[in-house]
């Protein structure tokens, strides 16, 4: 892959909170700035922080496809009236979450690579140095382990049949900014277990520079945050101890706690506080309007239809569930005042996702990507591997407490609770980038479901963990440019 790039800055950065001008220190706008010019102003250096941090907000690939895709891809959400993510829905051939993505996850990895390598020495002082080479070690992983998981196996996961079988190619590393043509080269992918090595070592390197800095989160690339991410990391690597380890230091060090029954329905309120965000990216529909309409409100609760809770998810809450009625309300109704409808093809209830409301106006909502209820999860699945049934159980239990259910009552043998975590995981984290992922880390096939609006019964189906559904295939123009790229086994 070869990057042309020259350092450009913008006038609409993003805004990550009103207590964080810091990160967007003013810079005169400008299309064609020197290189010489760009690494040697402090200036131009907090334009490469900001415009890393909003690469997170080129819509949708950087944030609703993220956060919904992997609903529509599985069994938690389905299409109604209108047709997005329908491609999704159906696992169509070559329609995937990531591969629209890679340009702008690649464009991140350098700004990153530019604050870890690019910054001459005296520029900044060397305890804004060490900050932003922990928010760029960070965000380099976060983009790392997005695209590693979408266009490679798990490590130690590759099927043993199937044209899949065996193949361990993760995604190129990039550890060096590009910043001008003659510093483009062509690499070829690296190994999951490598591209997995970078990853670690790059958030314990990102934890260890962050430790010494003040800023607090969510909206803050933070300690927590880095450990939070480096949980998640460690779940999908099946490292079941360190998981545990990082999930319980990213809720003390970001002083994150569970939501109470009470609290779950203004937890995705941006006009309220959210006591179990870590990492947030924060959207502002002042400044935002030109993506407002692939928001995840626009996709899930506000007019469009784009994705519907299925029946077989819905159903999995119990009565009395504080996010059954916090997040699901009856189906939106026209600017007409008609009744649609369009959601009992999908659901018995005719509800739909309103996790996602857009309270903030224009459509905009923030995108939570790490908060306490996943780290409570994580600790459940990973106790289930170190210490047993009734330790998971009891990690389970904390989070059902604070959702208004009582304790988990079935069977508490290790596949019934691992089921059970899965179950969990749909009613707590649905719509925030997981479900489908967990069903591939785990190699399991993937679940799909038919709602039969006639007579309200469901068709489970499976897609096959050994077929082409669990990889994305890479840019075409990226596999035509290098030619060191070596394709996935099934688009060859």
């Amino acid at each position: 892959m070869k990057y042309l790039i020259k350092l450009t800055f913008l006038v609409s950065l993003l805004l990550v909170s009103q207590a964080c001008n810091d990160i967007l220190e003013n810079t005169d706008p400008s299309t064609a700035i020197s290189q010489e010019i760009a690494l040697n102003s402090p200036e131009a250096v907090n334009g490469v922080r900001a415009r890393m941090y909003s690469r997170m907000h080129a819509a949708p690939d950087m944030n609703t496809t993220w956060l919904l895709g992997p609903s529509a891809l599985a069994d938690n959400t389905d299409i109604g009236s209108g047709t997005r993510f329908e491609s999704l829905n159906n696992n169509d051939f070559e329609a995937g979450v990531g591969t629209a993505a890679w340009a702008n996850l690649y464009d991140m990895i350098n700004d990153a690579n530019i604050l870890i390598e690019g910054i001459p020495e005296g520029v900044i002082t060397a305890a804004t140095q060490t900050k932003y080479t922990g928010e760029a070690l960070f965000m380099r992983a976060f983009a790392l382990h997005h695209l590693v998981r979408i266009f490679g196996y798990e490590p130690g996961m590759a099927p043993s049949s199937g044209d899949g079988a065996g193949f361990d190619l993760g995604v190129i590393i990039r550890t060096q900014p590009t910043l001008d043509v003659s510093d483009a080269d062509f690499k070829s992918r690296s190994t999951v277990s490598e591209v997995y090595q970078q990853i670690v070592s790059d958030l314990n390197g990102a934890i260890s520079a962050l430790n010494q800095q003040s800023d607090s989160g969510p909206f803050f690339i933070t300690t927590a945050a880095a450990q939070a991410l480096l949980a998640r990391v460690q779940l999908y690597q099946r490292n079941y101890q360190e998981a545990d380890d990082a999930a319980a230091a990213a809720i003390s060090s970001s002083g994150a706690r569970l939501a109470t029954p009470d609290e779950v329905e203004t937890m995705f309120d941006e006009t309220a506080s959210n006591p179990e965000a870590i990492f947030t990216i924060d959207v502002d529909p002042a400044t935002e309007t030109g993506g407002i309409n692939d928001g995840l409100a626009a996709y899930t609760s506000m007019q469009w239809f784009g994705q519907i809770p299925t029946d077989d998810l819905i159903n999995l809450y119990e009565s009395g569930d504080a996010r059954l009625d916090a997040w699901y309300t009856p189906c939106f109704n026209d600017v007409t005042g008609d009744a649609i409808n369009v959601c009992s093809a999908v659901n018995a209830g005719n509800l739909e996702l309103h996790k996602y409301a857009a309270e903030q106006g224009q459509f905009a909502d923030d995108y939570v990507h790490f908060r306490a209820s996943e780290m409570i999860l994580i600790q459940a699945e990973a106790r289930l591997n170190t210490a047993g049934p009734a330790a998971a159980v009891t990690k389970l239990n904390e989070l059902r407490t604070q959702r208004g259910v009582g304790p988990y009552v079935g069977s508490v043998t290790p596949d019934a609770v691992l089921d059970e975590i899965l179950d969990e995981r749909r009613r707590e984290l649905v719509a925030e980038g997981h479900r489908f992922f967990d069903l591939k880390r785990l190699g399991r096939d993937l679940r799909k479901v038919d709602f039969n609006e006639a007579d309200g019964t469901t068709t489970v189906s499976f897609l096959r963990y050994e077929t082409s559904v669990f990889l994305d295939d890479l840019p075409d123009g990226e596999v035509e440019l290098n030619p060191n790229l070596v394709e996935n086994p099934f688009f060859d």
